[in-house]
């Protein structure tokens, strides 16, 4: 899958389903999620992550935030509750951007269209903080460490970059049985969408690649109980 077809799936599923397609709950699937219930879980996610961030002492000052990889918008809409002055919503489906700026009403909410890998769309060196989860996994892992690139140039000097990725196929039931599935049969069941994991010692290496240094890397739970997954919390070059 290369980024023209990330497009393409990404758009198609934001003129299907596009809260459930963020959040792939199966009793909300074909239209469950409410606007009210599906924003809550993006303060919610954002009030945790600056809790984490706090407790390792790297709270980022509120300025700019970039939420790469929007979709309808509700960790965009997270983050402009927690304060932050401007929140730039980046995602490649305009359907996305159009659910997006129909429920997301806060003025520090600026939705862009990234249609390439550079995110050009974003000036270099403006950003306190960059977030994304549950988005790099559904591309191939060179897009991804692309991307995770180009989140360092948009960060300010010493800035935070926040990214999730899973690892590898857990090592539970549920794991074995993804390994087991036929990569077609396994994109079908989800719709189009893709998981793609990165070891961990492979996303330091492009961390430190980048001048970056990596503050922590958590257990996380976003990629679901097939993948094993973490959060890297990094800081930008000084």
């Amino acid at each position: 899958m290369g980024i023209d077809e990330v497009s393409r799936t990404w758009t198609r599923l934001g003129a299907e389903d596009p809260m459930w397609a963020v959040l792939t709950d199966r009793e909300k699937a074909g239209g469950g999620w409410t606007t009210d219930d599906f924003l809550a879980t993006g303060a919610r996610e954002i009030e945790t992550l600056l809790g984490r961030l706090d407790a390792l002492g790297a709270a980022p000052a509120r300025g700019r935030a970039v939420d790469f990889g929007c979709g309808a918008g509700r960790l965009t809409h997270g983050l402009a509750l927690a304060g932050f002055a401007e929140v730039v919503g980046l995602d490649i489906s305009p359907t996305m951007l159009e659910k997006a700026r129909e429920i997301v009403t806060a003025p520090a909410a600026d939705f862009r269209l990234a249609e390439g890998p550079e995110l050009e769309v974003v000036e270099s060196a403006s950003a306190d903080l960059v977030y994304t989860c549950r988005v790099l996994q559904h591309m191939p892992p060179e897009l991804a460490h692309r991307y995770v690139r180009e989140f360092y140039r948009v960060a300010k000097p010493g800035g935070l970059v926040v990214f999730q990725l899973p690892t590898t196929p857990a090592a539970t039931p549920a794991g074995f049985a993804l390994r087991a599935l036929p990569a077609p049969l396994a994109r079908r069941l989800r719709r189009g969408m893709e998981m793609h994991g990165t070891p961990e010692d492979r996303v330091h290496e492009l961390v430190a690649s980048c001048g970056a240094t990596v503050l922590a890397a958590d257990h996380d739970t976003s990629a679901g109980p097939r993948w094993d997954s973490r959060l890297y919390v990094t800081r930008a070059a000084a």
